[in-house]
């Protein structure tokens, strides 16, 4: 059982979520949209090419309690 446990703490959810850029931190590689909730992006993603208002889809996923984006795109 304690097994079980062990590896559900390790366990990640994965979803897309759409909305409104609020925010776009280049130097800590972090968008925020415009429901508040921050998103640390992975480096290989280009965030020159967003600016705030634009409507993206966020492919996230929560590792070790932070919102870890892997993709955005415009939506």
């Amino acid at each position: 059982m304690a097994a079980l446990i062990a590896l559900g703490a390790n366990f990640a959810w994965a979803a897309d979520v759409t909305g409104v850029i609020k925010s776009i931190n280049a130097n800590t590689h972090e968008i925020v949209l415009e429901d508040g909730k921050a998103y640390q992006v992975a480096n290989n993603v280009d965030l020159a090419s967003f600016k705030s208002g634009d409507k993206v889809t966020i492919s996230a996923e929560v590792e070790n309690g932070k919102n870890m984006a892997s993709k955005v795109t415009k939506s």
